[in-house]
């Protein structure tokens, strides 16, 4: 019979994220690496002191059920990841030409950093607002531009100038996505785990969570090591298994000697 011998373990293995049709695993996908998966349940209970000896112990415990969660620190990221972490959607960027978008303050100054609010942008032109026939900047010499990100900075207002402010760009954004944030935080997956015991010749074990409700991650923006994002999962019971039944309402677990 699998899983009687008792063994020490040390576990590695895979995270995959399933979409659920009828309380079923339908399609999904690997979340890639991940360092650790952090499994706790504490029970709910209501407790009621008794009055009668003195000592005031728990003369009544009424268990009001279980509260499980599931933090899953993950280490690479793609579009589909992030939205986990900022619990948002995805969304295609209008690549429709942009025209004399204004991008500083009247009295633009050396230093001052602007944004096109676009990614990936190309045939730029910043000018200035003289009347009737603006005055281009030359990029390189006037500002510099990162097109990928759309952040520029102003470098140089004396060649070329003077440069009546505000400063205009006109672009082309490019055909991206972006996710925005915090727009889908009741997304749930059914989470299966499949790991390898390191310290037992690779004996396998596999775990399934059936609804699993995925909170927004912390999330380091900058770092000097490897970054993570922690997922935090809600395990909720599925009102479309019966508690008695061979799967029971929040998930199984199961050793493969």
């Amino acid at each position: 019979m699998n899983g009687e011998q008792l063994k020490y373990w040390s576990l590695q293995g895979t995270v995959d994220l399933m979409d659920r049709v009828s309380g079923n695993p339908v399609g999904g996908f690997w979340l890639g690496d991940c360092s650790s998966i952090s499994y706790s349940a504490e029970p709910q209970e209501e407790r009621f002191k008794e009055n009668h000896t003195g000592f005031r112990t728990d003369g009544l415990v009424i268990a009001q059920g279980v509260e499980a969660t599931l933090e899953i620190t993950m280490h690479n990221i793609n579009m589909r990841n992030l939205e986990l972490m900022v619990a948002g959607d995805t969304v295609a960027q209008d690549t429709d030409a942009v025209v004399g978008k204004v991008v500083t303050g009247a009295t633009p100054v050396v230093g001052q950093t602007f944004l096109l609010g676009a990614f990936d942008v190309t045939v730029v032109t910043i000018t200035d607002s003289t009347a009737v026939t603006p005055v281009e900047l030359t990029l390189g010499v006037n500002y510099t531009l990162d097109a990928k990100t759309g952040r520029g900075v102003i470098t140089n207002l004396t060649t070329g100038g003077p440069f009546v402010g505000p400063l205009k760009a006109s672009y082309t954004p490019g055909a991206v996505s972006w996710v925005k944030m915090l727009t889908n935080t009741e997304r749930e997956r059914w989470i299966h785990i499949t790991s390898k015991n390191t310290v037992n010749g690779q004996a396998r074990m596999a775990f399934d969570f059936y609804r699993g409700k995925i909170a927004p991650t912390s999330l380091q923006f900058i770092n000097e090591s490897r970054g993570e994002g922690v997922l935090r999962c809600a395990l909720l019971g599925d009102d479309t298994k019966d508690a008695d039944g061979d799967l029971g309402v929040f998930g199984r677990a199961i050793i493969l000697d």
